[in-house]
């Protein structure tokens, strides 16, 4: 896919063959009735890799992956948003589900949710608690659990947001 070579890329490249990825991805998977989660294109071992996560409710099989990755696959290349060589992996978002749009934090509140934010706020950037959705201002309530107090964090502050349940054995 694609036939550049992966040196050329810099990070606004990387940023706008992301967004048109997603923009071609996007469509097909919901017609397919999917919900497309997250669309990342990193660099590892020195190959450029277009990670797809896909779900659905009830979760998401191994067969339904395979089909969403044979249908997307002609898609992106007719549309060639990524003008390098790339592969591309299509997974479920697994238990550390990433929490990208309003609707997630609505969808997944009261369950423990780990933040990082762009800046600091009241001097940190790494938040766990249990998501209490958006507030009054579109805000993402957190309630902290080591300090026991809820704070505001603002969408477009949000570096990175997943849910982070805690695992026993």
């Amino acid at each position: 896919m694609g036939s550049n070579p992966l040196f050329l890329f810099n990070d606004m490249d990387y940023a706008r063959s992301q967004k048109a990825a997603e923009a071609v991805l996007a469509p097909v998977i919901e017609q397919m009735g999917y919900e497309l989660v997250d669309v990342k294109l990193l660099s590892e071992a020195g190959r450029l890799v277009l990670r797809v996560m896909a779900d659905r409710e009830g979760g998401i099989t191994l067969d339904d992956l395979t089909r969403i990755s044979r249908e997307v696959g002609p898609h992106l290349e007719v549309a060639d948003p990524i003008a390098a060589r790339y592969s591309l992996e299509v997974s479920s978002p697994g238990i550390k589900r990433p929490l990208k749009k309003p609707a997630d934090f609505i969808r997944f509140a009261g369950q423990v949710t780990a933040v990082k934010t762009k800046d600091p706020i009241n001097g940190r950037k790494r938040f766990k608690g249990i998501g209490r959705g958006l507030d009054e201002e579109g805000r993402l309530a957190l309630e902290l659990t080591d300090l026991k107090e809820t704070v505001h964090i603002d969408l477009d502050l949000i570096d990175e947001a997943k849910l982070d349940p805690e695992i026993t054995f």
